[in-house]
C-alpha cells in the first residue's frame, strides 16, 4: 500500500493571527518581532505583504525596518499563537491518530489506509485544509505526496493557501526541475560544491549513479542521491510525553537590576504556569536558565518537595536560583519545569496549599482566552507601557 502523507504548514502564521484580531492590519505589511528602534530582536514571522519587500523570517529587525519602513511592527505574542495552533492539531487528530507536529505552525498526517472512513486521501486532506480556514479564519498551504520530504516541498510550490498533491508515479517528475538546495539539508556550503561538478538542479542528480555520490561524499552522498530520487522512509511519529515545559526571553537590551528580572522571571513564571493549567500537569523541578552579556550560559535547577502548577511558587524559586547568579548584565532568562505528572494524580492537600494561586492563574487563562493575550496585564507592566 501507498503511503499518503499530508502536510500542513500555516501561512504567515505570527503574521496572520494578528491580522485575525485587528481587521485594521489586514492587507498591510505586518512583522512580528519587536520594536525596530531598540535592541536586538529579529523577525518572527512576516505578512506576504511585507515579503514583497524581501522581509523574511529571523532577519534583523533593524534590517527588516530599512527594507520596510511602513511595515507595522508588533511584539510576539505566543501564548495566542499556541491557542490557536492547539484548535488547528485538534483538527487533524479528527482524521488520523498519526500527526507529528513539526513546529508550532506545521505538521505531518499520514492518512494512509483511511480511505474506507474518509474517502480518497487527497480530498480528505482539502477537506482538512478547508474546516481549518473555517474554525480559525486562517489559510494553510497543504501537500499531499507518499513520504514526509516530498509533502513538505509540495505545500511549498503554490503559497500562500496552496495545495499541491504529488502521486507515487509522478515524484521523479515533480522535483527534477527544483533546485537541490530544495531538498532539506542542503545549504550554500553543498551547494556550491554540487554546482563546481555541474549539478544545480535536483534533475542534476538524478541523471547520475547512486555510486557516484557515495564515492563523492560518503553516506551523506548516499543519502542525498535517496532524497533527490523521492525516496523518504520516515515514519510520521506522534509526540512523545512531555518531558519539561519551557519559556525564555531575550531582552532588547543586557540587564543588571534585580529588580527589573524578577519582573521577567515572574512573567516567564505566568506563561510556564498557563501551560501547566492547560495540559492540566504539575512540575516538581524548576531550572533557571541564564545567558550573560558575553553569551556564556548557566543553569540552576531546584526539585520541590511538592509538585505545583502555582506562578508564584515557580517564580519564587527561579528567583532564588537567580540570587545564586553573578550580579552582571544579563542578555536572556528562562525557566524550565520537569518532573511533571497529571493534576489528577496529586494528593488533595497539595490544592490547599496553591489553591488561590492557581484559581488566579485559571482566571488569568480564561479572560486571555475570551479577550486575547493583552487583555490583562501585571501592574508594572501597564506603568512600562505608559513610559
Amino acid at each position: 500500500m501507498n503511503r499518503v502523507i499530508v502536510h500542513i504548514d500555516m501561512d504567515a502564521f505570527f503574521a496572520s493571527v494578528e491580522q485575525l484580531d485587528n481587521p485594521e492590519l489586514r492587507g498591510r505589511p505586518v512583522i512580528v518581532g519587536g520594536n525596530p528602534f531598540k535592541g536586538r530582536s529579529v523577525v518572527s514571522s512576516a505578512s506576504y505583504e511585507a515579503r514583497k519587500y524581501g522581509v523574511h523570517a529571523a532577519m534583523p529587525i533593524r534590517r527588516a525596518y530599512k527594507l520596510c519602513p511602513h511595515a507595522v511592527f508588533i511584539r510576539p505574542r505566543f501564548a495566542r499563537y499556541e491557542q490557536v495552533s492547539r484548535q488547528i492539531m485538534e483538527i487533524l487528530l479528527r482524521f488520523s491518530p498519526l500527526v507529528e507536529p513539526a513546529s508550532i505552525d506545521e505538521a505531518y498526517v499520514d492518512l494512509t489506509g483511511t480511505e474506507r472512513l474518509f474517502g480518497d486521501p487527497a480530498e480528505t486532506a482539502l477537506r482538512i485544509k478547508r474546516e481549518i480556514k473555517e474554525r480559525t479564519g486562517l489559510t494553510a498551504s497543504v501537500g499531499v505526496a507518499p513520504n514526509k520530504m516530498v509533502a513538505k516541498i509540495a505545500s511549498d510550490k503554490d503559497k500562500p493557501d496552496g495545495f499541491c498533491v504529488v502521486k507515487p508515479n509522478e515524484v521523479k517528475d515533480f522535483l527534477a526541475p527544483l533546485p537541490v538546495m530544495a531538498i532539506p539539508g542542503v545549504g550554500d556550503v553543498l551547494a556550491s560544491k554540487l554546482k563546481k561538478l555541474g549539478i544545480e538542479t535536483i534533475g542534476d542528480v538524478q541523471k547520475f549513479p547512486r555510486e557516484v555520490f557515495k564515492s563523492i561524499f560518503g553516506r551523506g552522498g548516499e543519502e542525498l542521491y535517496d532524497m533527490c530520487m523521492g525516496i523518504d522512509n520516515r515514519p510520521v511519529k506522534p509526540p512523545k510525553e512531555r518531558k519539561q515545559l519551557s519559556f525564555e526571553r531575550t531582552f532588547e537590551k543586557d540587564i543588571k537590576d534585580r529588580k527589573i528580572l524578577r519582573q521577567k522571571l515572574l512573567l516567564i513564571a505566568d506563561h510556564i504556569a498557563e501551560r501547566l493549567s492547560k495540559r492540566e500537569l504539575v512540575a516538581r523541578t524548576v531550572t533557571l536558565k541564564v545567558r550573560f552579556h558575553d553569551f556564556s550560559m548557566i543553569t540552576r535547577s531546584q526539585t520541590l518537595n511538592l509538585p505545583t502548577r502555582s506562578h508564584e511558587i515557580i517564580s519564587e524559586t527561579a528567583e532564588k536560583l537567580l540570587d545564586k547568579v553573578p550580579r552582571v548584565p544579563i542578555r536572556l532568562l528562562g525557566i524550565s519545569v520537569s518532573n511533571l505528572s497529571p493534576l489528577a494524580g496529586r494528593p488533595a492537600e497539595i490544592f490547599v496549599d496553591t489553591q488561590r494561586a492557581e484559581k488566579l492563574i485559571d482566571a488569568l487563562i480564561a479572560i486571555r482566552d475570551k479577550y486575547g493575550y493583552t487583555s490583562i496585564k501585571r501592574a508594572f507592566e501597564l506603568m512600562r507601557d505608559k513610559e
